[in-house]
Parts: structure tokens; sequence; C-alpha cells
């Protein structure tokens, strides 16, 4: 635990002295900060509406989509490439310890990014307009798939020296499964496989429950499981590499 934790707090640290994360933050607040004065202006303040816009949108995806893979790209890519890798391994720390300690510093800064919007939720609060079930439904729903993304962005990380090829390979790994929700229109109301899509698609998650203030706590089970076997992959692949 204690050596996962230095690791959390190493890259941590590595985000708030990259130009990257700056970056990545800058262009956050910026596209956001744009989007929610347009509809600020459009739907007359109403919480609710701007809230469904702003987490159902394509900007809302394209931001969810992207950041975790870049968070994440040189994770390993960049360990790997200078050496330090090797430097790490020969240290005593585990892959389990490196993985996890990685992980949650890319979650818990991209859960930053989304933290810096509430100032803007906050302004409700004194309109008299607050509707705080869907706000904190958005935000469980964030937590959630911010896990298995940047899950995803750890394991492409760990199959390439490339960080380009990792944001890449992360991306489209994110890409499946947002697309698993247009599997929903292969199938008529009321069958089982609808159903079945309709548990597992992010999308649909975010369009029909967080909208109306839902949190589904079987949600926690799935994205959990998820991110856990995209974790194990990850950690396959190191012990692959290390071979190789």
């Amino acid at each position: 635990m204690r050596r996962a934790f230095a690791v959390f707090r190493r890259e941590m640290l590595s985000y708030f002295t990259s130009p990257v994360a700056y970056i990545i933050l800058f262009v956050f607040l910026l596209v956001n900060g744009v989007i929610f004065y347009y509809y600020l202006q459009a739907f007359g303040g109403r919480m609710s509406d701007i809230t469904r816009v702003l987490y159902g949108e394509v900007v809302f995806w394209f931001l969810a989509l992207l950041i975790p893979p870049l968070l994440t790209m040189r994770s390993f890519s960049e360990e790997k490439k200078s050496g330090t890798f090797e430097l790490l391994v020969t240290t005593g720390i585990s892959d389990a310890a490196l993985i996890a300690g990685k992980f949650f510093a890319a979650w818990c800064y991209f859960m930053l990014l989304w933290a810096c919007l509430w100032p803007y939720f906050l302004m409700f609060e004194y309109a008299g307009d607050p509707e705080w079930g869907i706000w904190i439904a958005f935000q469980y729903g964030i937590a959630l798939l911010g896990s298995v993304f940047c899950a995803t962005g750890i394991l492409a990380s760990s199959l390439t020296q490339n960080q380009l090829v990792a944001a890449s390979v992360g991306t489209v790994i994110n890409l499946l499964v947002f697309f698993l929700n247009y599997f929903r229109f292969l199938f008529q109301p009321g069958d089982l496989a609808l159903r079945y899509f309709d548990y597992i698609s992010p999308v649909f998650h975010f369009t029909n429950d967080y909208t109306n203030g839902l949190i589904d706590l079987r949600y926690l089970v799935l994205y959990g499981s998820v991110t856990l076997l995209f974790l194990f992959g990850a950690a396959k692949a190191l012990e692959w590499r290390r071979w190789w």
C-alpha cells in the first residue's frame, strides 16, 4: 500500500509539473466555460436543462473519451522508453502497486478537472434552482466512466513505448465502449438483448438515468468489474514485456 501511494504521489506531482496537463486543464475549462455561458443564455439559467446538455452533448463525450488517454499515455510508455521502468522494478515495487498508483493518479486528476466546474453550478444555489439530485447523479456517472477510460489508457500505455500510439489505442478502446449504445437500435423494445445493452451502455446511463437524477448502484459492479479487467490486462502486458 505504501509503495502504491508513493507511485501515486510521484504521478500526481508529474501532472502538476507537466505542460500537457496544464494544456488539458486550460482547454477543458475554456470549452466548458464557453458552453456553460451559451446554454446559460439559451435556457434562462435552468440548472436541470443546462446540466442535461453539458453531460449529453458531443463536446462532453469528446472530452470524456480523449482526456483519459492523454493523461495515461506516458504512464508506462515513457517509463519504458527512458529506462526508468527497469529501475522501478529493481526497487521491489510490484506491478500491482505500479498500476494502482498510476491509475488512481490519472483518475484523480480526471475528477479534479470536472470538480473545477462545481463553482458554475454553485451559482444555481443562489438563483433558487439547484436540483442537486441531477448534478450528483452526473458526478457519480463521471466517476465511474472515468475509472473505465483511465483503465483503458493504462492498458494501452503498457502495450507500447510510443506515447502517441498509447493515446491512440486508448482512444479507440474508449470509442468502442461508447459505440455500445448504437447496438441498441438492432433490437425491438422488450427484447432481452436490448435490456442487456441498456445495462452496459454508458451513453444510455447518461441520457436516461443520470438526466433524471437516478443513481443505480448496480453500475458500481459493472464499471468496477470492467475497470479491474483492463487493469488486469495491463498487469499481464507488463509481465509479458519483462521477458521480451
